[in-house]
């Protein structure tokens, strides 16, 4: 993934109203963690209980971040706003909890925080 002012700016958005802070980013890590050196199957079980949590999270506040969810997934796939709205959210979570580049941007965000 290629972050942009645009994909930065609505991370940011997203995170601060759904109010997902150091401590939720690092227990998705810790969680993750558990998938290194196990098989396939292992490592989706792992990935959909990341996916879960991080679902079950933005449940309760997602209509408050819906147009900047839909905004992010087509600058993130580079589709248009209307084919975002038709993303599955599983699978695109799971496609974020891959990316490298994502994983390491919001690494980078949480490790400041600690300092506070």
């Amino acid at each position: 993934m290629k972050l942009t002012i645009d994909s930065i700016c609505l991370i940011s958005a997203i995170l601060d109203k759904i109010k997902i802070d150091d401590k939720f980013i690092n227990d998705m890590f810790l969680i993750g963690k558990e998938a290194k050196g196990k098989e396939a199957k292992d490592i989706e079980m792992i990935k959909n209980k990341i996916g879960m949590n991080i679902i079950l999270k933005l449940g309760s506040k997602l209509h408050e971040v819906r147009d900047e969810l839909v905004k992010f997934i087509a600058i993130y796939r580079g589709i248009s706003e209307e084919e975002a709205t038709k993303v599955d959210m599983i699978d695109f979570i799971k496609e974020l909890i891959s990316d490298e580049d994502f994983t390491s941007f919001l690494k980078r965000m949480a490790i400041p925080n600690k300092n506070k």
